[in-house]
């Protein structure tokens, strides 16, 4: 376990807006670096961590195509409606939609950016149960007891166990609205 309350502090200033972390997150924070072994999830609490943001891998080209430009403007503002704070092995970006009325924290739905750039709601009660359904058939049983044991309740009970739950407008939703208010706006010049 580890417990580091600088760590801690900074997570919840640079994640969640300096709010206390939900109290799945708050037992997962302080069992990182087994969930990292377990499940290949990690934490970043440094404020300048945004990898999801990253254009790096655009050429001079691809900035001259008015669709990219619009999907990453669309991308970047949907992001920043959203208190990110795990990622995975993969390079899947899971956080808390804010969205565009501010949700509270305690209210926010879990998302997940995949790493195609696509948005979708977990549709799970937690951050735990987003990263347990993440795990799949092969892990499932594993990482579900794993988390009963360090004390994490609410949990699905099998990969299939999705809520149903009103979002608003979710961020799939927004990134496709904004993209083509962009995309004419690119298309202008």
């Amino acid at each position: 376990m580890t417990d580091d309350p600088d760590f801690l502090n900074a997570f919840s200033m640079h994640r969640l807006r300096g709010e206390a972390p939900p109290t799945d997150l708050a037992i997962l924070l302080r069992h990182r670096d087994a969930l990292a072994c377990h499940a290949g999830f990690s934490f970043d609490g440094s404020p300048d961590w945004a990898p999801w943001l990253d254009t790096s891998d655009l050429t001079e080209s691809d900035w001259g195509d008015p669709g990219i430009r619009a999907n990453v403007r669309a991308t970047g503002e949907v992001c920043a409606l959203v208190d990110f704070v795990a990622a995975d092995e993969e390079r899947n970006y899971y956080g808390y939609w804010r969205g565009p009325a501010h949700t509270a924290l305690s209210q926010a739905p879990l998302v997940r950016l995949d790493n195609e750039g696509q948005f979708d709601v977990c549709g799970t009660a937690n951050l735990a149960g987003a990263i347990l359904i993440a795990g799949g058939d092969d892990l499932f049983d594993q990482l579900q007891s794993w988390m009963q044991e360090i004390g994490i309740g609410m949990l699905p009970a099998d990969p299939y166990d999705l809520l149903e739950g009103e979002t608003g407008i979710g961020p799939r939703e927004l990134h496709a609205t904004l993209y083509e208010k962009f995309l004419v706006e690119a298309q202008r010049g």
